[in-house]
């Protein structure tokens, strides 16, 4: 060990007498260590962006679920003020379905009016034997089990509630509860975020040729999206990307582009099967966009960082 130490000694100071020699190994050793350092600081910051929009991606997801879980306690609340109507649970209970058709029609324009213009309602009478109901309505009624969750109707996408109605112990019937999917849009709008649903191409024959008639336009992976309900420039950012990034995107679970940054969660329906994706994401532009304030992060820590290093390979030479 002493006689290494005192070789490198001797190897300095052989150098150092020839300084051209020594002053280009200097610089030589310099280059590669600030390169090593710049390489190592950009691979820990672009770790740290991923980390960021990965987490982001989890937060955009929870919140997704969380919106969701709102509206079913959101119309669970409806449900309960509609049937503390007496009249309206009286005309339920004699299956007046005129009167309760004509009621239900009421309140539909009265939460218009308050600024709920896509929430309906309808009732399924458990008297009425006559009519063939959808499968869904037909599964409340046999079990008298609450459902939620999408559902693919012949007129759109929608949220709904199917809520079992009792008058004391009697079964009367089955409350429906709706939204258009497209409804999502509004509360993601009021936060500068953006949300788009697409529907998958075996879906669309659930709906009927009015509701579908020049409004869904070819996404990717058998992906249908209806335009004009929605971002038209988020959407053909998407497009733009082209396919190799959306399988990417799917894979990954996020995408950020000039633009925007975007994440997806796949879409089940009121059955468990699943019938499309929900894309949602935020614009790049502007300073407070999260994206922009994760590179700017990056950029500052990479700079100082580097900074540091030049000024201590300098000081040790």
């Amino acid at each position: 060990m002493f006689s290494l130490v005192k070789w490198l000694k001797g190897f300095i100071s052989n150098l150092k007498k020839k300084k051209g020699l020594w002053f280009t190994l200097l610089t030589l050793l310099s280059i590669a260590g600030i390169s090593l350092s710049l390489f190592l600081l950009t691979s820990m910051t672009q770790n740290v962006a991923k980390d960021v929009y990965v987490n982001m991606s989890k937060s955009y997801k929870t919140t997704l679920n969380n919106r969701i879980a709102n509206k079913e306690e959101m119309y669970l609340r409806t449900s309960i003020a509609v049937v503390s109507d007496n009249t309206l649970l009286n005309a339920m209970s004699q299956n007046d379905i005129v009167t309760v058709d004509t009621m239900l029609k009421s309140y539909n324009e009265n939460f218009i009016k308050s600024g709920f213009k896509d929430i309906k309602f309808a009732f399924y009478s458990a008297s009425n034997q006559l009519n063939q109901y959808r499968s869904t309505v037909n599964a409340v009624l046999g079990t008298k089990n609450r459902l939620f969750g999408l559902e693919v109707l012949s007129d759109g996408v929608f949220i709904q509630l199917l809520e079992p109605i009792y008058e004391k112990d009697k079964f009367l019937g089955v409350l429906e509860i709706r939204e258009p999917i497209t409804s999502m849009k509004n509360y993601y709008k009021i936060n500068n975020q953006i949300f788009v649903f697409a529907l998958d191409k075996k879906m669309i024959k659930r709906l009927s040729i009015k509701a579908k008639q020049n409004k869904y336009e070819d996404l990717f992976d058998d992906l249908k999206v209806q335009v004009a309900s929605y971002d038209g420039k988020f959407v053909s950012s998407i497009l733009k990307d082209g396919e190799e990034e959306f399988k990417k995107f799917k894979k990954v679970g996020y995408i950020v582009d000039d633009a925007y940054y975007k994440t997806y969660a796949k879409v089940s329906d009121i059955n468990g099967v699943d019938i499309g994706v929900f894309i949602v994401g935020e614009r790049i532009e502007g300073s407070g966009a999260f994206v922009n304030v994760v590179d700017n992060m990056t950029k500052q820590v990479t700079t100082v960082a580097l900074g540091l290093v030049i000024s201590i390979l300098l000081f040790m030479f």
